[in-house]
């Protein structure tokens, strides 16, 4: 009988960490593992999971409150479920974890850089957490980040000592996406003529899409003679002011705003480059996807893993930008702006980012990545 695997996290959304989080789900369940998902908030009813509370809240009070009955609900389904693995994702369920009596094997995995996450902290509340965090993930005995750049930030930021720490970076299935990727696009007439830049993720501060529009904005102005157009597919809570945005640069003929896809490989795949402006990431999956298909891309540097060039720092500078400009929809179009566009503008006529990442995406397999996994707890 295979091992009975429990799996915690914050929320079910269409974030990279829960993506993760259902994959290797089906991927131990076709392995012979027995497994369970509890899900610490949720709207959603769904009877493959296990809910703690209905819903999340901004209340400290009402905050607090919940914690200690997620704990002690967490503690039954453990008695009743007696888990080989304890298996969290996200900080408020790996922190749950860590504190849970239970004599199975605790894998808890980080896949944000914290001291940039939670960085707009009130100083005290940043203190708190930063001691919490310690605490609790030094008691953990597998830690897995999933970049470089992540665990170097829970060493020097957070002082731990980073035996338990070891880093498996999330990959892709690129036969799959291939295949998806050939797929037409029916959604809207493409213009043959245009060069297209494509940003996918959550509408929301961290992603900083308006930064894209803005990009746009600066390359129609400064390089006409590339018609370049947009597409920024996603949702969240961002979605109106996007739309506000676009309009107040005269750009709604230019940029297409539109829901998440079933496909979204079809749309990366015939775009010319991808643009990830967020405030930080962990490894995002959407990169190892564009990676996997080829197209070139634009980052911040707190948003492309270094991995990604196994460490070649030359390849990820002429391929990332630094954050400069840290106001929300704004519209001057500044230092950072220029030079977003213009490493743009080069990756469109070297696709440096494309060679540059051929090495590690040789073993861009996510099989592999869930093997590491479930060597970590088997062994």
């Amino acid at each position: 009988m295979g091992k009975r695997v429990l799996f915690i996290i914050d929320q079910i959304k269409t974030g990279g960490a829960e993506k993760i989080l259902l994959e290797y789900d089906k991927y131990l369940l076709s392995h012979g593992y027995k497994t369970k998902i509890f899900v610490l908030y949720n709207d959603n009813d769904n009877e493959r999971y296990e809910y703690g509370c209905r819903a999340n809240t901004s209340n400290i009070i009402v905050k607090t409150i919940q914690q200690f009955k997620l704990y002690w609900k967490l503690r039954t389904v453990i008695n009743n479920y007696k888990p080989d693995v304890l298996f969290s994702f996200l900080e408020r369920s790996n922190i749950l974890a860590s504190w849970l009596p239970t004599t199975a094997i605790k894998v808890v995995t980080v896949h944000n850089i914290l001291s940039i996450q939670y960085k707009k902290l009130h100083p005290i509340l940043f203190r708190i957490m930063k001691k919490v965090i310690r605490t609790c993930y030094s008691r953990v005995p597998i830690l897995i980040a999933v970049s470089n750049s992540i665990k170097c930030d829970l060493m020097k930021k957070y002082n731990l000592a980073g035996d338990n720490i070891i880093v498996v970076t999330n990959k892709t299935d690129p036969f799959k996406i291939e295949i998806a990727s050939n797929e037409p696009i029916f959604e809207f007439e493409w213009d043959h003529n245009a060069k297209y830049l494509i940003n996918i993720g959550r509408f929301c501060h961290q992603k900083a899409q308006w930064k894209v529009i803005k990009t746009i904005k600066y390359l129609k102005t400064n390089y006409p003679e590339l018609n370049m157009k947009g597409i920024i597919m996603g949702d969240g809570e961002l979605k109106s002011a996007l739309y506000k945005y676009r309009a107040k640069l005269h750009l709604e003929d230019e940029i297409i705003i539109m829901p998440y896809q079933k496909n979204p490989y079809k749309f990366i795949k015939k775009s010319d480059i991808f643009l990830l402006p967020s405030y930080f990431e962990g490894c995002p999956i959407v990169l190892s996807e564009v990676i996997a298909l080829g197209i070139p891309f634009v980052g911040s540097k707190p948003a492309v893993p270094i991995d990604y060039f196994c460490s070649d720092i030359s390849e990820w500078n002429n391929a990332t930008f630094e954050i400069t400009n840290f106001s929300d929809f704004d519209y001057n179009i500044d230092s950072e702006t220029k030079e977003i566009g213009e490493k743009v503008i080069k990756q469109l006529s070297t696709l440096s980012s494309v060679s540059g990442t051929r090495q590690w995406n040789e073993s861009n397999n996510k099989e592999k990545q869930f093997d590491e996994y479930t060597k970590l707890i088997e062994d």
